[in-house]
């Protein structure tokens, strides 16, 4: 699914503060906007190291979609 001109904006600016950690405030964000992205509702990970995998991940491809954009 595509985002508008706003929405990329937004994602974008979201994603060039992120360096090595996912602040608090935007996790919910992040995650939401993969899914939205794909189409897809892969439900949410915690944020232990564990789950670093999913979270990076999820970063990588959003920040190709704006790249691509």
């Amino acid at each position: 699914m595509e985002l508008n001109e706003n929405e990329l904006a937004e994602l974008k600016s979201v994603l060039s503060s992120i360096t090595t950690r996912i602040p608090e405030h935007q996790v919910g964000y992040i995650w939401n906007t993969f899914n939205h992205i794909r189409k897809e509702h892969e439900p949410q990970p915690c944020m232990c190291a564990s789950a670093a995998g999913h979270w990076i991940r999820a970063i990588d491809f959003l920040r190709n979609y704006v790249n691509n954009k």
